[in-house]
């Protein structure tokens, strides 16, 4: 997916401030399932709910304002009840690599309780 970097995203010193790229990767990560055809929110309705538990970045390059952003977003790894992205940012002027990382969600219940991943889910995310 695209990303265009605003003001709203910088710090004072003009660049993308570091958070953000958790941002970014929430934002990629939900396209990706929704490409998918896995509906959080239907998940949500039906009390399971996905829950950030890792998450690991590691800054290659800066970005700034106005800056158009591809983020690649894949899964590496699938277990009994969690599952981790991997994701890529590069600039798109200038195919710079920007951020590496990945997040790693759990799945669990409406009180708070890890279960196991629902079966249709996993189906979907190793395709």
């Amino acid at each position: 997916m695209e990303i265009r970097v605003y003001y709203k995203d910088t710090d004072a010193g003009g660049v993308v401030y570091y958070a953000n790229y958790l941002r970014f990767f929430e934002v990629a990560r939900t396209e990706y399932m929704r490409e998918l055809g896995i509906s959080i929110e239907e998940y949500i309705n039906n009390g399971t709910l996905f829950v950030v538990v890792h998450a690991e970045l590691d800054y290659k390059s800066p970005a700034g304002y106005g800056d158009v952003l591809s983020i690649a977003t894949w899964v590496v790894e699938l277990k009994k009840a969690s599952f981790t992205f991997q994701h890529q940012i590069i600039n798109q002027a200038d195919q710079r690599l920007i951020v590496t990382g990945n997040t790693t969600l759990c799945c669990i219940n409406e009180q708070r309780k890890v279960q196991a991943l629902p079966p249709e889910l996993l189906y979907k995310l190793k395709a």
